[in-house]
């Protein structure tokens, strides 16, 4: 077991929190990482222990930026769920990995179609009003794209989303748009020369506004 969890299991086992915060800044990015992705593991393991675990992360990054790596590798709407708390905490929605992507971008990109998060994150700006969560939404990152952007070009996407998940896609791009509406151009430079499936075209039309057969023929010009 690596020394950072060790510390982290020891700290915790002797109710030191307070010590949590200096140990977690005195860690390298990669060992921040484990440390939080220990929490989360921990928590699946032990339902129990589930709200405890959530209030350590939660305490660690309200004083902490999240590490990049950390960004990089939250890829589940279940691990977005467990980190909101968090997140919401210290401008967390807003912190980015060295692509430029926070963790809206990681968790759409890697959106798994049988879970989607969609629903998930507009239930939370619409019940608990975090603004830095609908700045998220609308922060490019590298090569300017928003998070759904990415879930448009890059995510694994054999369906069209189920109701309830697309209508909160369709509102999560005009919450977006509202913000940042030079996002559309930049998905289309991107998507020039990619091969889509049908769900892809479907769901590039609805974000660029325009119709299937323009985004087919956009995709075909290189």
């Amino acid at each position: 077991m690596e020394l950072c969890i060790q510390l982290l299991n020891a700290r915790i086992s002797k109710h030191q929190l307070d010590e949590l915060d200096n140990d977690f800044k005195q860690l390298s990015p990669a060992q921040q990482t484990q440390q939080l992705n220990h929490l989360y593991e921990s928590a699946l393991r032990m339902s129990i222990k589930y709200d405890f675990m959530q209030n350590v992360a939660t305490r660690i990054l309200t004083t902490n930026t999240p590490p990049a790596p950390f960004i990089n590798q939250l890829t589940t709407t279940d691990a977005l769920t467990f980190f909101t708390p968090a997140l919401k905490e210290n401008q967390g929605f807003l912190a980015q990995d060295t692509q430029g992507n926070n963790v809206l971008h990681t968790v759409f990109k890697h959106a798994n179609a049988q879970k989607l998060a969609f629903n998930y994150v507009r239930s939370l700006m619409l019940f608990e009003s975090n603004e830095d969560l609908v700045k998220a939404l609308a922060q490019p990152n590298a090569r300017g794209l928003t998070p759904v952007a990415c879930y448009i070009a890059y995510a694994n996407k054999p369906n069209t989303p189920v109701k309830h998940e697309f209508s909160a896609l369709l509102a999560l791009m005009e919450i977006e748009q509202k913000q940042n509406p030079t996002a559309k151009q930049q998905l289309a430079n991107i998507l020039k020369g990619m091969s889509l499936n049908e769900t892809s075209i479907l769901l590039s039309a609805a974000y660029l506004q325009r119709s299937t057969a323009q985004v087919a023929h956009l995709v075909k010009a290189v």
